[in-house]
């Protein structure tokens, strides 16, 4: 009995070597082939001669134990380093495809040291010292990241650049005078100097700034492209309308000095000045031609007026001379001159026809006085009744002045008859 005892104790030691020695030779075969790698395997190395420690001293259970403890490190090890190598290549392919572009990779290259001082530096895992691959890989990681993040920004800026030349290149390239190295110098200089603000931004690091720059010059040189055809075509607009005022009589040859200046700004590139100056020629052309037409029409209508007043008798030497004034500042081209001169004739002409309309309603008003009484017996009512027809001949022959000295006296004697008392009782 005792003897199947000790011979079923046997078996199961025998059996339990049997495992141990299977495991810790399954993970020295591994172990084996993964030293084959770049991997650093030395705790599994380690942690297996333990398990054969264990194996010699007869601990088989513990020998198994660290045996598999061993394969995991191993696993794990040759796992992470796994993902260490693919990051690390993650950022030596970022970086050659930054120094493709020329882009500054000095920074983003010192990266690949530190990861690998995080590697050796290691960390103390379960009782095991292994090395650091998680940490690196992670430093690889957001290297990687932020190194792609700032290339897709620099290739933005980039192209920003590149479209704010062609910008600039076709700006110069407007026909804006024979001259076309004066005109593109004028024109795109200030432009292309900014253009290489962006590229030093570009150069220094900062895409946002290069790109912003960039977008800026483009802007502007669209813009100035804009002012150059909006410039050329009021131009041409004030020409044909100064053509057609010469036609008309009027002096333009103060606005044609200026036209012909804001050409000679705009072929020699100013053309925000050029832009500026037509536009405001615009407005004074359609005031010349407003002001010579008001003063034009005007003049025709107050000598019409006073053809008529002259006719009726009247005269004015202030009359005469603001005409006289308003046709030689007409001559000059001085309209607005010209315009309150003949408000000054106007005003002459409106005094005289509300004195004339104050004096018709005086001599209808004793008139109607005369009527009222006619009949009542009085001696001086026909005395009064010629002075009064006298005073009317005179308005209608136009000799206001007289008339308005025979309606006088007539009023006297009307006044002195209706105001005089009766007979005493």
């Amino acid at each position: 009995m005792f003897d199947d005892k000790g011979s079923g104790i046997g078996f199961l030691k025998t059996t339990k070597a049997r495992h141990a020695e299977e495991a810790i030779g399954h993970t020295e075969g591994l172990v084996t082939v993964l030293r084959l790698t770049m991997a650093d395997i030395k705790p599994a190395e380690a942690t297996l001669a333990i398990a054969k420690q264990f194996f010699d001293a007869h601990q088989y259970a513990k020998a198994v134990q660290a045996a598999k403890r061993a394969e995991s490190i191993a696993i794990k090890l040759d796992e992470r380093f796994g993902q260490y190598q693919k990051a690390l290549q993650g950022l030596q392919s970022q970086i050659g495809s930054m120094k493709r572009l020329g882009l500054d990779t000095e920074a983003i290259a010192k990266v690949a040291g530190t990861a690998e001082e995080k590697v050796v530096a290691g960390i103390s895992e379960n009782g095991a010292f292994v090395p650091n691959y998680l940490e690196a890989r992670d430093i690889l990681v957001r290297a990687t990241q932020e190194g792609r993040a700032f290339q897709e920004k620099s290739e933005i800026a980039s192209n920003r650049i590149f479209v704010a030349e062609l910008a600039i290149e076709s700006l110069a390239n407007l026909k804006g005078s024979a001259d076309s190295g004066a005109f593109a110098h004028g024109a795109a200089s200030n432009l292309e100097q900014t253009i290489h603000v962006a590229t030093k931004e570009l150069a220094l690091g900062n895409p946002g700034n290069a790109a912003e720059i960039a977008k800026g010059i483009e802007e502007k040189a669209r813009g100035l492209k804009t002012q150059f055809a909006e410039a050329t075509k009021s131009l041409t607009e004030i020409d044909a309308k100064l053509g057609d005022l010469r036609g008309e009589g009027v002096l333009t040859h103060e606005v044609e000095t200026q036209v012909k200046m804001a050409r000679d700004m705009l072929d020699r590139g100013l053309i925000e000045p050029a832009a500026a100056m037509a536009s405001r020629l615009q407005d004074d052309v359609k005031s010349i031609a407003e002001h010579y037409r008001k003063a034009s029409t005007t003049l025709a209508d107050a000598e019409i007026l006073y053809g008529r007043l002259q006719r009726e008798g009247f005269h004015s030497y202030a009359a005469d001379a603001a005409l006289r004034d308003a046709r030689r500042t007409i001559r000059e081209g001085s309209y607005d001159r010209a315009i309150e001169h003949l408000e000054r004739a106007l005003q002459a002409f409106a005094r005289r026809t509300n004195a004339r309309a104050a004096l018709g309603k005086d001599i209808e008003e004793t008139r109607t006085r005369v009527r009222l009484l006619a009949g009542s017996g009085l001696s001086f009512l026909p005395d009064i009744q010629e002075v009064l027809g006298r005073a009317e001949r005179e308005f209608h022959q136009g000799n206001y002045s007289g008339s308005s000295e025979e309606l006088r006296i007539a009023t006297v004697l009307l006044d002195g008859v209706t105001h005089a008392p009766g007979p005493k009782k």
